[in-house]
């Protein structure tokens, strides 16, 4: 009896049943037939399909040779607002124990500059000049909106100590490339480590394509590895930050995306010991897929937040220090499908305050092997949980908690869900759960495999849903069965 047992064997030990008037609990059971809800099903997935189609990107710069000149920073001025946000992250006091003069930036304008050309026009090593295999930038270079600064088949080295960063309000074009940083081993001027970054404005356009990014980024607003944001300073109307990044890998870096503000498609990467997250993105419309996240040391590898749009497909997210994706505060529409999650120190997917409005598709992901819940959602307004393998978990393979009671909808059907340390599935708080099909292995001597809300209704839930065949959807008192006044009746 204490071996695992599929809910088939579960069943059989199973032989009292409690009415719901004898337990007073306040919920009314509706059997759906199979059919029917796997076509509701079909419908909302195909719903959310559509709002989270990709963006279509037209990355483009321009024929015409750009010019480059050298101008001075000033960071309360109205036409240096790209270089603000930076005043208080060490930026300005790195620049100025190397520079000698006012702290300068390289500008260029009016085209498109390769490497080999933004050195000769320079000429001048301590800004820009030949290094080991490739150049070394040592200066701030801000890339104005119409212009483009084209790194193909080149290595380029950021030094640390100088206070580079890259400042893109046009093109930047990373192609078959390396950025990395690099330091001579002389003292920081500023009271903390800085690290070169890349920032870009809205308005402006990055393509990164078959290159490595390694060591950019520190802990501090916008400055943690690849980042984009809309500024104050800037027109709410700007269009987003246009981002396409591919078949690339990112090694060492604070954050190696953060982009807010943007249209971003991130495929085929890989992304390989990053401290805070791997993917952060917020108020953006994206595809991130199938991409590689081994090693996040302090927080998540994909995060959303915001009015975010869009999908999360075959990616493999691997030992994090939190959860392989998080969904915070977010409140548009969100396709996570497909998925490998595994080795978490914290869930496998963590959904918090995610709104009424929102349309969540959770489906064919496979969570292993996480510290705590496989699923672990807190003030979700419904989402449908479809056809994702569980296992290995302490905790709870899909838990959700909300304190108070939402008038949204559950669909937790086609899951296989073992070696659950907790019961399999715990619902509070939501109005109407539906369930079906779910296929447990469980020791259930020891465990029962529904709490919450369910435990009053385990018996009647799983003679509906196991042998009956059927689907049930669980109403709970505050408000009345959305779909069972309409739905066809499962009499199997």
């Amino acid at each position: 009896m204490s071996q695992a047992l599929t809910l088939s064997r579960v069943m059989l030990l199973m032989t009292c049943t409690v009415s719901l008037a004898a337990l007073g609990a306040p919920a009314a059971l509706h059997t759906l037939d199979p059919q029917w809800q796997q076509q509701q099903q079909q419908n909302s997935s195909a719903q959310i399909m559509q709002r989270t189609q990709p963006p279509q990107l037209d990355l483009q710069g321009t024929a015409r040779r750009g010019s480059v000149s050298l101008e001075p920073m000033y960071s309360a001025q109205a036409g240096s607002w790209p270089f603000e946000p930076f005043v208080h992250n060490g930026l300005f006091r790195a620049i100025a124990g190397y520079q000698a003069q006012h702290p300068r930036a390289v500008v260029i304008r009016g085209g498109s500059i390769t490497l080999e050309q933004l050195r000769a026009q320079l000429n001048d090593a301590k800004v820009l000049g030949r290094h080991e295999d490739g150049y070394l930038l040592s200066y701030p270079l801000m890339i104005a909106e119409d212009a483009a600064l084209l790194i193909d088949d080149q290595v380029l080295y950021l030094f640390s100590p100088s206070g580079t960063a890259l400042i893109n309000q046009g093109l930047l074009r990373v192609n078959n490339s390396r950025l990395q940083s690099w330091s001579d081993g002389r003292a920081m001027a500023t009271d903390r480590p800085t690290r070169p970054f890349i920032m870009n404005w809205a308005g402006s356009q990055l393509l990164i394509d078959n290159s490595e990014l390694i060591k950019i980024g520190y802990n501090a607003n916008l400055s943690r590895g690849v980042s984009s944001a809309l500024s104050t300073q800037q027109s709410a109307s700007l269009p987003p930050a246009q981002i396409q990044i591919e078949d690339s890998r990112f090694e060492e870096m604070a954050s190696a995306l953060e982009l807010n503000h943007s249209q971003a498609l991130v495929r085929n990467n890989q992304f390989i010991g990053q401290q805070q997250y791997a993917i952060d993105l917020g108020n953006s419309r994206f595809l991130i897929a199938d991409n590689r996240i081994d090693g996040v040391k302090n927080n998540s590898g994909i995060r959303i937040t915001g009015g975010s749009s869009g999908r999360i497909q075959n990616n493999m997210v691997l030992h994090t220090g939190k959860s392989a994706i998080e969904v915070s505060a977010q409140t548009g529409a969100l396709l996570i499908q497909g998925n490998r999650l595994g080795a978490s120190e914290g869930y496998g997917m963590m959904l918090r305050k995610i709104g009424d409005g929102s349309a969540l598709l959770i489906q064919d992901n496979l969570i292993a092997n996480s510290k705590l819940s496989a699923i672990d959602a807190a003030e979700l307004g419904g989402a449908l949980i479809l056809d994702n393998r569980i296992h290995a978990t302490p905790e709870y393979a899909i838990s959700l908690r909300n304190e108070r009671p939402a008038a949204g909808k559950l669909v937790i059907t086609g899951n296989t869900l073992e070696n659950i340390g907790k019961a399999m599935i715990r619902v509070q708080g939501m109005q109407d759960t539906i369930l079906g099909d779910n296929h447990f292995k469980a020791t259930p001597l020891l465990q029962n495999l529904l709490i919450g809300d369910l435990l009053p209704l385990q018996s009647q839930i799983l003679d509906s849903t196991v042998r009956r065949n059927c689907h049930l959807q669980v109403t709970q008192a505050m408000g009345t069965a959305g779909d069972a006044s309409d739905a066809p009746t499962c009499n199997n």
